[in-house]
């Protein structure tokens, strides 16, 4: 039973011929370096949203932190 899912991408030649030249540098099959950017992307979009919501909570007072007694200070509360 296949545990991943099959994606066909079409792409300019230029770009596909540096995939093909990056993937072989890396030692790495095209499959390999597609997911890892893919994975890097996501975790990206991740981060971005966490610092956002951050970013809100800290304009709308929400957010909890750190003083004068640090973290173990703020684990007290």
């Amino acid at each position: 039973m296949r545990t991943s899912t099959l994606f066909t991408v079409s792409m300019p030649s230029v770009l596909a011929n540096k995939t093909n030249k990056l993937a072989k540098a890396k030692q790495m099959t095209r499959s390999e370096l597609i997911r890892y950017a893919v994975r890097n992307l996501l975790e990206e979009a991740d981060l971005e949203g966490s610092i956002d919501i951050a970013h809100r909570e800290l304009k709308n007072g929400t957010i909890k932190t750190l003083g004068k007694g640090g973290l173990a200070s703020l684990m007290r509360q």
